[in-house]
């Protein structure tokens, strides 16, 4: 996960060099600025939006992440105009939009289910919205034609959509959302319904595509992997608000809470005593406080939060943990220790440095530098 800012960079780089055109045709648009300002959603008590805010620049992904319930669909919708809200504004490309129907927003969108009609082929399938807009048939097929090519489909423009695979579906989905040349992308979770490999082979030419047309573009997902690989910028939503919105490896490296830090990655949370002299003291060892954090009063009771690599594990004979569950997954080894106090942390390390390590296997456990989140000790936790 550490890698994040090098893709960032990358990705960046990517999008300055190849600039807002697009290899589809000429009249694909360079992206829109997007803002939901103070929006409010209510169902009866329940708030889906709670004073929602969010920007999204001009070519940019912003991928919402968050748990069932948390109010992502809800904004996306609200985007789209399929969601009325009760209050608050909806504005592309500095236009108030709140009060428009979704036709009129000139938006593309990409759900789950695909949708396609059963009985056109893909090239008819790309090319319907178009058709209702009365572009002529040649001009119809080349748009369409041109789009099956940059979603990698050239060859099956012929084929229904029975004849198609799932993935190579979604591409159809996303060609046809592209077809009418949006100022703004909405998918809502397209890949869920994928299995693992095509997944992410297709979550990475989605990127592609992105780029190379230079859509702004919302990106709504549970799948935390899909939100840190693809998007520029990711916010994490809980109970219809945003509680940090950053690059992935902001995200993932320095939450703003406790919310964040668990709900982004794996961590374990410790139980720790807070020093004298800026640090903490966590499974017997000393480490520091981080720096915003360092306001916890010496002596103070606290839980910390860590990623499973800010552990260091070795087989240990004396050692006070112990190991009751092993994960092999490649070159990477996820185990489970159980350590004194009825803590269990998570940790990762190489295979080959846990060849020797098994379920029941004494180990000693120890954190390797700061703490991701400092927090008070869940109520009712010793």
């Amino acid at each position: 996960m550490r890698d994040v800012g090098l893709v960032q960079t990358t990705v960046r780089a990517e999008t300055a060099t190849r600039g807002r055109g697009s290899s589809a045709g000429s009249e694909e648009r360079a992206g829109v600025r997007v803002e939901l300002v103070e929006c409010e959603r209510r169902y009866g008590v329940v708030a889906a939006l709670d004073r929602f805010s969010l920007t999204i620049e001009p070519g940019e992904l912003v991928a919402l992440l968050g748990p069932s319930g948390c109010g992502k669909t809800t904004a996306l919708r609200a985007l789209a105009g399929l969601e009325q809200i009760d209050s608050g504004s909806v504005r592309i490309r500095d236009v108030d939009v709140t009060a428009l129907p979704p036709h009129r927003r000139e938006l593309g969108m990409v759900f789950q289910a695909y949708s396609l009609f059963p009985n056109m082929t893909a090239i008819d399938n790309v090319g319907f919205g178009l058709r209702l807009r009365k572009a002529d048939a040649k001009s119809r097929r080349q748009r369409a034609g041109d789009l099956l090519d940059l979603v990698g489909l050239s060859a099956q423009s012929r084929r229904f959509p029975h004849e198609l695979s799932g993935g190579q579906q979604q591409r159809v989905a996303l060609a046809r959302a592209l077809a009418v040349a949006p100022r703004v992308l909405l998918l809502d979770e397209p890949l869920s319904a994928l299995d693992a490999k095509v997944r992410a082979q297709l979550r990475d030419e989605i990127r592609r595509i992105q780029l190379e047309v230079g859509i702004t573009t919302l990106f709504v997902t549970h799948d935390q992997e899909e939100a840190l690989s693809m998007a520029d910028r990711v916010g994490v939503m809980a109970s219809g608000r945003l509680q940090q919105i950053g690059a992935p490896d902001e995200v993932y490296e320095r939450p703003v809470n406790a919310f964040v830090a668990e709900f982004v990655g794996s961590v374990s949370r410790v139980p720790a005593t807070v020093g004298r002299d800026g640090t903490v003291d966590v499974l017997g060892r000393r480490v520091p406080l981080p720096s915003p954090q360092s306001a916890f009063a010496p002596g103070a009771t606290v839980d910390v939060l860590l990623r499973p690599e800010a552990f260091a594990v070795r087989a240990d004979p004396c050692g006070l943990g112990v190991v009751t569950r092993r994960s092999f997954r490649g070159p990477v080894l996820h185990v489970a220790v159980a350590v004194p106090g009825q803590v269990e942390v998570v940790a990762t390390m190489s295979a080959t440095a846990g060849a020797d390590i098994g379920v029941g296997t004494a180990v000693s456990v120890e954190p390797t530098g700061a703490p991701l989140f400092v927090t008070e000790p869940r109520a009712g936790v010793a």
